[in-house]
């Protein structure tokens, strides 16, 4: 009989870690927003040898904008690696496709943006983040973080220049 529990509890230190993290949500890092000209502007954080290729804007599972790169056109690209080569929401720069047009973004609703980069190869690399427009006491548009509210179980928008609060679980397996 102490053979089986010394097996067990292998069992137990081998399984368990394996299935807390065998799922890890794209990171949120790579993708960044700001604000151009009065409407959000989506950016990558990468390496020269990656490439844009499929971008995605939704809130609670609800398209509000896609659009992807033709293979055609993709040498002729401004690639959106930083904020002056940003690609703004609802504008399709030159090359780009569209999937679904873009609806109006609504204040004070938490949304997605996913973003695929390609090695030339396959869009391998997928990133994810979240934002939320509200307005500043001035009245202008402003952007601001947006998180996953444990209690209520759904996204929320954050207040100006706060951080998402980490959870147990996060803050033992997480980042």
């Amino acid at each position: 009989m102490a053979k089986y529990y010394k097996y067990f509890i292998w069992m137990f230190l081998i399984v368990i870690p394996a299935t807390v993290n065998a799922y890890q949500p794209p990171p949120s890092d790579k993708v960044k927003t700001t604000m151009r000209y009065g409407q959000p502007c989506f950016y990558h954080l990468q390496d020269k040898s990656l490439s844009f290729g499929y971008l995605a804007i939704s809130t609670a599972g609800e398209g509000q904008w896609e659009i992807q790169i033709s293979p055609l056109h993709r040498k002729k690209l401004l690639e959106p690696n930083n904020p002056a080569t940003c690609i703004r929401y609802g504008v399709l720069n030159p090359g780009m496709e569209l999937i679904r047009p873009a609806k109006p973004l609504r204040l004070n609703v938490p949304y997605e943006v996913f973003m695929d980069l390609s090695d030339n190869r396959s869009y391998q690399r997928k990133y994810a983040s979240n934002f939320c427009l509200t307005q500043n006491i001035k009245g202008e548009t402003i952007l601001v973080n947006a998180a996953w509210d444990e209690k209520k179980q759904s996204m929320i928008c954050l207040k100006q220049g706060e951080t998402p609060k980490r959870g147990f679980w996060q803050k033992l397996f997480g980042k």
